[in-house]
């Protein structure tokens, strides 16, 4: 199962321990002017000591509880032990890292990450990292953002549906192509922020803010869109009023019943509920 982080589960559900994180304006707050923020170069290191931020800051230190005791009792009273952390970790690591794999239908990726010291990623710890983005291109339809597994699988069966020549064609094609060429017209490719999430150790310090004005600037100067999409859990009213509040996006729509993701304290991985979810965008000007 891949995690689509923040999609449904990744529903900016970090960003509800990160409203505290924009109470300061980023462009007024000092704490701020010493915060870097780089692209992860994709290297398995880098990549590794990210899935570690994400498993210790988003997903079991979360202020949106997403432990689940798995049939073993009361969610809160679980202790997770290293050999749960470590098998969390591999899971989100084995997903970042097929986001960098290559070939028909592969959905752009940018994983961002924000630090004190170097900007070199590659000599970055887990423990130097203060939060994390990323930009992902997906499929949109009219009733929801699509997850990565559904758009990749959309896009890949577009592509082999054609004849051999017509395949060839397509090999260096973007998805922007392929989706305007191949996928019905209420089938669009959009660029979507996801997995937004600052350590406990860095909150107020604007961070969170300063992840999401260089996802927008990477989805407009590097991946050409004109506008960025995020989903969110309707019940995460933290995260909504950061986004709609403190960082100018809008309600597109809300999709009921869509599948989130939760720690499964008990067997060391993740499981899919059902969350109603709201859909929103930002123009990029």
């Amino acid at each position: 199962m891949k995690l689509d982080m923040f999609f449904a589960s990744e529903a900016a559900t970090d960003a509800s321990s990160a409203d505290d994180d924009t109470a300061a304006s980023p462009t007024t707050n000092e704490s701020t002017m010493d915060i870097k923020l780089t692209p992860l170069d994709g290297s398995e290191t880098s990549v590794i000591n990210a899935a570690k931020f994400m498993v210790d800051a988003f997903w079991l230190q979360s202020p949106q509880q997403l432990i689940t005791a798995g049939g073993s009792g009361d969610p809160s009273t679980i202790t997770i032990s290293d050999a749960i952390k470590s098998s969390l970790t591999n899971i989100q690591a084995d997903d970042l890292l097929s986001k960098y794999e290559s070939g028909w239908g592969s959905l752009d990726a940018l994983i961002v990450v924000a630090s004190d010291g170097s900007s070199d990623t590659s000599l970055l710890s887990a423990d130097d990292i203060l939060g994390l983005v990323t930009i992902e291109v997906r499929l949109l339809n009219s009733n929801d953002l699509l997850s990565a597994d559904e758009s990749e699988f959309r896009l890949t069966q577009a592509v082999a549906s054609l004849g051999p020549k017509q395949r060839r064609e397509y090999k260096d094609a973007s998805v922007l192509d392929i989706a305007r060429e191949l996928l019905p017209p209420e089938v669009t490719a959009v660029c979507s922020l996801s997995n937004l999430c600052t350590s406990p150790k860095a909150r107020r310090r604007g961070i969170a803010a300063k992840l999401c004005s260089e996802a927008e600037r990477l989805a407009k100067e590097e991946l050409r869109f004109d506008e960025i999409y995020l989903r969110v859990e309707s019940e995460n009213e933290a995260a909504k009023k950061l986004y709609e509040d403190k960082l100018g996006y809008r309600r597109k729509f809300e999709a009921r019943k869509a599948v989130a993701l939760r720690v499964d304290a008990g067997r060391g991985g993740f499981v899919e509920i059902e969350s109603d979810i709201v859909v929103m965008s930002k123009k990029l000007s």
